[in-house]
């Protein structure tokens, strides 16, 4: 009886031939009975309001007006509760998430700021050397980094007000693969990487937002995989679908610390992360893989992950092409 959603009084459960022989109302001695839906203000439900008592009542419908209206003052009291429970468990995200955001641009930044004053003091005493051109790439490769994460952040806030658009161009995007590998290369010399592609892959998208999910995917790659345990795979290709749809298919295989079943399912969701990275404190937001979802999806594609065959992860992406 306390899951009846419909409103429901009983004055005499006794004489009550709807309830009388009710097993319930026997075990537990019951001769009175009132109860209202609790629901939320969308008309869900999610409880019931109720009373008993074991001596019959004389209830009237006054009365039961008087109880449905305390049912409804009960529901918006937890309505309101909830929602502020929410709001608080957002907030905290938010806050948890900017803290670690800002500790992963402090990183490139700090890099960038203490090259840079290296870069200076020998500018002032003769020619670039060699040691200096690689210090500039390492700059430069750095400075993208903190950008790509600055638009992560940025991204972020638009998805969720939604404000996000893409900026659509014609461009390479074996290119753009091959330009973001150069980068990670850089920020991750303890990995080896190999790329799979053709000479070049026409596209029409957000050149610089599929960068970002690039460089996210490539970064998680490195950052999940111990050194020098094996190459982080970069495979570029097209495909044609039986509708005749093109697509641009890109899939990034590293052999890291993998994730479990369970994990697999929910990668791609705002603010998760497997177990496998929480319990080796490797830090993150959480945010990365779900804005690099909305992005490819914007895009009419899909991104999905697999266990690799040899360990590790692989993550595939399918991009509509010209």
């Amino acid at each position: 009886m306390g899951g009846a959603v419909a409103p429901l009084l009983i004055n005499k459960a006794s004489a009550d031939p709807r309830f009388s022989e009710h097993p319930g109302l026997h075990l537990y001695g019951i001769e009175s009975y009132i109860a209202v839906p609790l629901s939320r203000r969308d008309g869900s439900f999610f409880g019931t309001l109720c009373a008993l008592d074991p001596l019959p009542a004389n209830l009237t419908e006054n009365d039961f007006d008087v109880f449905h209206l305390l049912a409804q003052l009960i529901a918006f009291e937890l309505e309101a509760d909830e929602t502020q429970r929410r709001r608080e468990a957002e907030h905290r995200a938010l806050e948890d998430f900017i803290s670690i955001a800002t500790h992963d641009l402090r990183q490139p930044l700090t890099v960038m700021y203490g090259q840079t004053q290296l870069l200076a003091r020998r500018a002032h005493n003769g020619a670039p050397t060699t040691e200096m051109t690689a210090q500039i790439d390492s700059l430069l490769a750095q400075t993208r980094r903190a950008v790509l994460l600055s638009d992560m952040l940025l991204d972020a806030a638009r998805i969720q007000t939604d404000h996000f658009t893409l900026d659509k161009s014609d461009f390479d995007l074996v290119a753009l693969v091959r330009q973001t590998l150069d980068d990670v290369k850089i920020a991750a010399p303890g990995h080896s990487f190999v790329l799979d592609a053709p000479p070049a892959l026409p596209m029409h998208g957000d050149e610089r937002r599929l960068g970002q999910v690039l460089r996210h995917l490539l970064d998680n790659a490195a950052k999940y995989s111990p050194d020098k345990r094996g190459p982080i795979t970069v495979a570029a290709s097209r495909s044609q679908e039986e509708d005749g749809t093109a697509l641009a298919m890109i899939s990034i295989a590293d052999q890291g610390i993998g994730v479990s079943d369970a994990d697999l399912a929910r990668l791609f969701e705002r603010h998760y992360r497997a177990e496998s990275a929480t319990e080796r404190g490797i830090s993150g937001s959480g945010l990365g893989l779900y804005i690099a979802r909305q992005i490819v999806e914007a895009h009419g594609g899909s991104i999905w992950a697999e266990h690799g065959s040899g360990g590790g992860l692989v993550v595939h992406i399918a991009l509509p092409c010209e």
